[in-house]
């Protein structure tokens, strides 16, 4: 799997270019099943080359942009290591896919930028975690959400407490045959360390001390600013020496203590997981919904459910949160230049998502994201949000 991080959403939101296309797809996991995966791609590039067509692009500027998919699909295995979906975004020399844990439903966009909010379960505020997974003989580190987990690809996290122990032992032997080079000093002997039981605490506390400082700069390598909470999974003994050197700011207080995490199959470590997350996802996204209706209509012009008076607001960086309905779609153009709102009952030629829109200019301004099933929203409208400042501000409807 992929990481998707807010950073990786600016490159694609400050991309403006036209043609930006959009592509999401679910994927298969049942190796009698495997091999749709790749028909359905080429489904999907033949309706984005088909948009593309209607938009007046010339062939060769087409096939060149979907040259990289074609490359893509002729490496031997791509699709024997997946994740739950796959996003594709293709624009002139650019090109970038994501395995994801999101079970995506088949889109196709073309426009002048990309089209993100299929992603925002990654990034709201109400869904993404992490569980990081230690054992003496592996270390495992995963994204969730609310419905999936997978599995994160990185080469910066130490394999094992063996792996670090021997990269030591290597950095201190090649310093003593320097040593012994320059000044005639005996070579040093190390031992190695045999294998034992993970559900057995009795590896030397230092040892894992320093294991573990390895495995804590390793996660944050990779996560970088992250925000999102993170879940322990170990035996109970190892679970607070990690504590002590963990510099992650959103490690959780309560961990799953389930013996050796080897034998966990991801489904199980994600059920037992969002059962640690969930009550932190709905306290935070309760106390923003109270907030909001406290805020709404009390003359004070901090909240609003009106697109023409949110959208803008999120252009500029005022909202400080917003609720946006995940399912959903408002096809239209939002002219900035003029602050006017155009909205369309189906999607036209060169339509963008305004909601999308909405979603992306809140996170990259700093703003909190809720993405929300249709039940779970304040208001019966799309989107809704709360301000930092007042101003009275609203959108021409064009």
């Amino acid at each position: 799997m992929d990481l998707f991080s807010k950073e990786q959403l600016t490159e694609l939101a400050a991309l403006e270019s036209e043609p930006c296309v959009s592509i999401f797809m679910p994927i298969y996991h049942v190796e009698s099943e495997v091999g749709q995966n790749p028909i359905r791609l080429k489904n999907l590039m033949k309706k984005a080359r088909q948009e593309l067509l209607d938009q007046d692009y010339r062939e060769p500027d087409i096939e060149s942009l979907l040259a990289p998919l074609n490359a893509l699909m002729e490496r031997n295995g791509f699709w024997l290591d997946q994740s739950d979906g796959f996003a594709a975004f293709l624009a002139p020399e650019q090109a970038r896919f994501f395995r994801l844990p999101i079970d995506f439903e088949e889109l196709v966009l073309s426009g002048r930028r990309f089209h993100l909010k299929p992603l925002f379960p990654l990034l709201a505020a109400n869904n993404r975690f992490y569980v990081l997974a230690l054992s003496k003989n592996k270390v495992r580190l995963f994204q969730g959400t609310h419905y999936s987990i997978s599995e994160i690809e990185s080469k910066d996290i130490p394999e094992s407490l063996l792996d670090v122990l021997s990269l030591e032992e290597r950095q201190r032997s090649l310093q003593n045959h320097t040593g012994n080079v320059a000044g005639g000093r005996q070579d040093a002997v190390f031992h190695g360390h045999g294998a034992t039981s993970d559900d057995e605490p009795h590896r030397p506390h230092d040892e894992l001390v320093r294991y573990f400082h390895g495995v804590d700069e390793g996660v944050r390598s990779v996560l970088n600013e992250e925000s999102a909470p993170m879940v322990l999974a170990g035996v109970e003994y190892y679970l607070p020496i990690y504590r002590d050197v963990n510099r992650y700011g959103d490690l959780v207080d309560d961990s799953i203590v389930a013996g050796n995490p080897d034998h966990m199959k991801p489904r199980e470590l994600h059920g037992k997981a969002w059962d640690v997350v969930s009550p932190l996802f709905l306290k935070e996204q309760t106390a923003s919904l109270e907030r909001y209706q406290r805020l709404m209509g009390n003359g004070q012009l901090l909240a609003s459910d009106d697109i023409c008076e949110v959208l803008p607001a999120a252009a500029f960086g005022r909202v400080d949160t917003l609720f946006v309905e995940i399912d959903a779609h408002q096809w239209g153009l939002y002219h900035e230049d003029r602050n006017a709102v155009e909205r369309h009952e189906n999607h036209q030629v060169g339509d963008e998502d305004l909601l999308d829109l909405a979603a992306v200019h809140t996170l990259l301004n700093g703003g909190t994201v809720h993405a929300l099933r249709s039940d779970n929203m304040p208001t019966e409208r799309l989107l809704a949000a709360t301000f930092r400042y007042p101003a009275d501000v609203s959108a021409e409807e064009a």
